[in-house]
């Protein structure tokens, strides 16, 4: 079955984004003025909301994909420090346990983090887990379970526990990037992801739970996943209406083209096929006569179409995507629709040809 763009990149950015929905929670300092409060906020409106019937999952990040991103450099104890203009970045984002499971990533290696893990990571020994982009850049020929990573001032260690499968944050069309998860939910902005098990109208719910507790928050916009999909696919749906526009240009100028070559070959074969005709020769014979010769200068259009588009394919292969522009099936596809065009253009002079007067035609001649 032949899936829509929007649908294709939806799956190429490496996670579930049907029936994910998200609102973002900025925390005010004067409230919320160190790590502690503000974690304690989040763990019980996650609580609250994945009580609300229908949620499957809720979690909470700050650097929800497709919408922000975090970066930063680290250290790998253990390994010599590299020089300070080469120093190892990866993207960063800190997020609550159940966020692997809100968005649907895999657990590759080690464990999933649980509620429990929660207070430890963000007291005493900080977890952190890691995708796969992350360990074959970092830690190509080891395991990376139980390795330390330092922050890019070396006043926080993290262990390793876990490596989870690639998304991208940036959308499909910009590719996996390393990135650390860290277990904490100490951030005065973060993002609420909550997955549902059906189409299912959030948007009052989240607010009454937000709401219930702290009422001096600004009433929360539920957006779908699929809202920042779209985002990220507006400039390419752009381009991709001006190529189809041009397509159809091209389109309508080859039917005209052809149709003049043909008209031509007709009016400049008059004589012959008032001689034919003259002799005997059937309207039918004439048509075929005309189509036998029509086919020479299509087929040479079409060979000199093909080997254009070979060579300038890759021009354009920066204009597509998940399309090679060399791919055999879209090659076939111009190839039949110049073919299935040829007969409308071949119409009119070949009802021409076979409606001649052969007296007519060698009088005019």
């Amino acid at each position: 079955m032949i899936r829509s763009f929007r649908e294709v990149v939806a799956t190429g950015v490496g996670f579930d984004t049907a029936l994910l929905n998200s609102t973002d929670i900025d925390l005010a300092a004067k409230s919320y003025p160190d790590g502690p409060s503000r974690s304690r906020f989040f763990r019980s409106l996650i609580d609250r909301v994945q009580s609300i019937p229908g949620v499957a999952a809720a979690a909470v990040t700050d650097a929800s994909p497709l919408h922000s991103l975090s970066f930063s450099n680290f250290f790998i104890a253990g390994q010599p420090d590299p020089p300070i203009d080469a120093l190892p970045i990866a993207d960063q984002s800190n997020m609550s346990p159940d966020y692997f499971r809100a968005i649907g990533l895999r657990l590759e290696e080690g464990r999933w983090f649980t509620s429990r893990d929660l207070q430890p990571s963000e007291s005493s020994h900080a977890l952190v887990a890691v995708n796969r982009t992350f360990v074959r850049k970092f830690f190509p020929n080891e395991d990376p379970l139980g390795k330390i990573l330092l922050d890019g001032v070396k006043k926080i260690s993290s262990e390793i526990v876990a490596v989870v499968s690639d998304y991208r944050p940036m959308g499909a069309e910009n590719g996996n990037r390393p990135t650390i998860f860290h277990l904490t939910l100490q951030v005065p902005k973060a993002t609420l992801l909550v997955r549902t098990r059906g189409p299912l109208a959030l948007a009052a719910a989240l607010r009454n739970a937000v709401w219930s507790q702290d009422r001096t928050l600004p009433a929360v916009d539920v957006l779908p996943m699929e809202y920042y999909v779209d985002q990220s696919l507006s400039q390419r749906r752009f381009n991709t209406l001006l190529l189809e526009v041009f397509a159809g240009l091209a389109l309508v100028l080859g039917m005209l083209g052809i149709y003049g070559v043909l008209s031509n070959l007709v009016e400049s074969g008059i004589r012959e096929i008032g001689i034919r005709m003259a002799v005997g020769a059937s309207p039918a014979a004439i048509g075929k006569l005309v189509l036998r010769q029509s086919l020479v200068p299509i087929a040479a259009g079409l060979a000199v179409g093909l080997t254009g588009s070979l060579v300038l394919g890759r021009f354009l292969e920066t204009l597509l995507f998940q399309v090679h522009p060399h791919d055999p099936l879209i090659i076939g596809l111009a190839s039949s629709t110049v073919l299935m065009i040829c007969p409308a253009a071949l119409y009119l002079p070949l009802r021409r040809a076979t409606r001649v007067d052969c007296t007519v035609a060698l009088r005019e001649e």
